[in-house]
């Protein structure tokens, strides 16, 4: 049965708008305070790497070189040619990445496998084919992997190695797996496997989602450029008699918590408290009221390296830089009383010093973090064993290159 409705019933719906027109390109009058560019990946090298064994030959191309050994970066692929020998006797040529994470723990060593993957090349079939000359081959990294434990999809991390705390790294292999025809008529296997083993480096360019302001003004030309932490400080580690030490710390630094090694990171830092904490004790060569501190905080910049083992984990912590101070302007503290309460600001930068080989990563095994670390100890002891309210540790995370304007 068919079903009439009357036309007058519908209501009227009055005509729909445009929709504007949206563009990452500012309109006259307009102009752009932020932009953060899209994740680009693997930008192909130009350099070929060739290897030989056994009469056997292997060619990797599209790559970059550090130190001698292919590089490859973010969801790159490995392109390349082999070249078997002893082309008769061959079953069947097959292509396999892989990588784990190695940790030795003591005597004992541990595996977690990353990604496996493989490729056949080549494979006789009914018709007694020889295997051809050259094989064309492709495979590609992902950009994460499943781990069994915390079922989850983790970041795939970069090449490692460190000897502290404990030997451990993060390998990359690609494989020839080769099945070859056995001769001999006193053996019972039909076939045998040969391999040709290649270590690549797997270090992908991770760059700041966007520029990093270069000082610290009260005019911002972002309402976010930049975050303040506050520091509560009641310490008992600085102490004079019976009065714990109390003061308050407020650390700027860029929101986007994200730097390149190569690049200095600027900061803020506004201490209040007692001057009398500003202040060396007198000498007795003085008869003074005490020199000033060049700072009553010192910034460190911390990268902490964290193993774990099945039974147990060890963190090693290395000091990449450490922080330099400008007092600003308004601190003239010569003439106040010694129990008077003041208000010290000062500009600074921290730099890494020390090379780096790779981005921050997080595994559940092996783990790199980085960190600005606000201390009252000079020099920097391990945090671990320092008292908790003698530092304060920021995180943020270096990477491998500066940011860069793709618009």
């Amino acid at each position: 049965m068919a079903i009439i409705m009357d036309s007058t019933l519908l209501p009227d719906y009055s005509p729909s708008v445009p929709a504007p027109d949206y563009s990452s390109m500012p309109l006259p009058g307009e102009h752009c305070i932020q932009r953060t560019a899209r994740q680009t990946l693997y930008e192909h090298g130009s350099v070929s790497f060739s290897y030989l064994e056994n009469g056997m030959s292997l060619t990797l191309r599209g790559c970059r070189e550090e130190e001698g050994a292919p590089v490859f970066g973010l969801c790159s692929t490995v392109h390349g040619e082999f070249e078997p020998t002893d082309r008769e006797k061959i079953v069947s040529v097959a292509v396999k990445l892989e990588g784990h994470i190695f940790i030795k723990e003591g005597t004992r060593v541990s595996s977690t496998l990353l990604l496996s993957q493989q490729r056949t090349l080549w494979e006789m079939d009914d018709t007694e084919t020889v295997c051809p000359g050259l094989l064309p081959l492709s495979v590609s990294f992902p950009a994460n992997y499943w781990d069994k434990e915390s079922e989850r999809f983790i970041r795939l991390p970069p090449s490692f190695s460190t000897m502290r705390p404990w030997r451990a790294g993060v390998v990359y292999t690609l494989s020839i797996v080769l099945r070859k025809k056995k001769c001999s008529l006193f053996c019972l296997r039909t076939a045998r496997d040969l391999s040709m083993d290649i270590h690549l480096q797997y270090k992908p360019r991770v760059r700041p989602p966007r520029p990093a302001p270069i000082y610290f003004s009260s005019l911002k030309q972002c309402p976010d450029e930049w975050q303040e932490e506050t520091w509560s400080i009641n310490s008992s580690f600085l102490h004079n008699g019976d009065s714990l030490f109390t003061a308050e710390c407020y650390f700027f630094l860029p929101s986007v918590r994200v730097f390149s090694m190569s690049e200095s990171i600027p900061f803020h830092l506004s201490f209040s408290g007692s001057i009398s904490w500003l202040r060396r004790e007198p000498t007795p060569e003085k008869d003074d009221e005490g020199e000033l501190f060049d700072g009553p905080i010192h910034v460190f910049l911390v990268r902490q390296t964290t193993v774990r083992g099945k039974h147990s984990k060890a963190v090693q912590e290395e000091i990449l830089g450490r922080g330099s101070l400008i007092v600003g302007d308004g601190a003239i503290l010569d003439k106040m009383s010694p129990h008077e309460a003041v208000c010290v600001s000062w500009d600074g930068a921290l730099r890494c010093d020390m090379p780096l080989s790779c981005s921050a990563f997080n595994t559940p095994v092996l783990e790199v973090k980085d960190y600005i670390v606000l201390s009252l100890v000079n020099p920097l002891r391990p945090m671990k064993m320092m008292e908790a309210d003698a530092h304060y540790a920021i995180p943020i995370r270096l990477v491998t290159h500066p940011w860069i304007d793709r618009s």
